[in-house]
């Protein structure tokens, strides 16, 4: 079959379903040229695989940053999931040697252009979760993006206050920090926030802000130069 078993061993996957695994580098412009042979190209694969890819590192930003806001977590979502970011690990992958191409694609550098190797990516997935099922995906997603997943841990660390103090307060043995609202002034359209920020129930910081979330965010900074200050202690 196709070089299927040599893209297993690259893949270190094992598929029970050769088939899929060849569906998924099916490029349409293959199947343009030889309909007598594919019956259809990776897009339905795709198409499931984006759904997958989307929600595991969807679930994965929420359990590893439990203090970060929702914003933040759809910024760091996008970028993580973009055609730019799954070309680059299809491209450490090498799924661009495997890819079926028509011989107009091949000739103008489809193997490396980067929508077919995001779409050959997400393919994968969805073919390898018709085969093996969600935790096989979850798995692999994990591993063969787990540097760019620590980039993000380490760039929200040093751009998001909020997460930055509590995994500050964790290490402390502090538990959680807990935010409350103590005021809320101006008018309906333009409210002023104060905020308070407590560590093991102590006052730590306060913030004020146009948006909760922002006085939140402006509360645990001045927590964190006030943690320091004191030599990370609490008590």
């Amino acid at each position: 079959m196709y070089r299927v078993n040599e893209l297993e061993e690259v893949l270190d996957l094992s598929f029970q379903n050769k088939e899929l695994l060849k569906l998924a580098l099916v490029h349409t412009s293959y199947l343009n040229e030889n309909s007598e042979l594919v019956l259809e190209s990776n897009e339905r694969l795709e198409f499931l695989g984006d759904a997958l890819i989307g929600l595991i590192i969807a679930s994965e930003l929420y359990r590893r940053h439990p203090g970060l806001q929702e914003g933040y977590l759809t910024r760091w979502r996008s970028e993580l999931v973009k055609t730019e970011t799954l070309a680059d690990v299809a491209q450490s992958l090498s799924l661009g040697r495997y890819l079926l191409l028509g011989r107009g694609e091949q000739s103008n550098g489809g193997r490396s252009r980067e929508s077919n190797l995001a779409a050959a990516f997400e393919a994968l997935l969805g073919s390898l979760f018709l085969d093996s099922g969600f935790d096989a995906v979850n798995e692999f997603v994990l591993k063969v993006m787990s540097e760019r997943l620590s980039f993000v841990d380490q760039n929200i660390s040093i751009n998001n206050p909020k997460s930055t103090l509590q995994e500050f307060s964790q290490e402390m043995g502090s538990g959680v920090p807990v935010y409350k609202v103590v005021s809320s002034k101006g008018e309906s359209h333009s409210p002023i926030f104060e905020v308070e920020v407590l560590v093991a129930d102590k006052l730590v910081g306060r913030g004020i802000g146009h948006r909760k979330s922002i006085a939140e965010q402006n509360a645990a900074n001045e927590a964190l130069t006030n943690l320091k200050a004191n030599n990370r202690k609490i008590n």
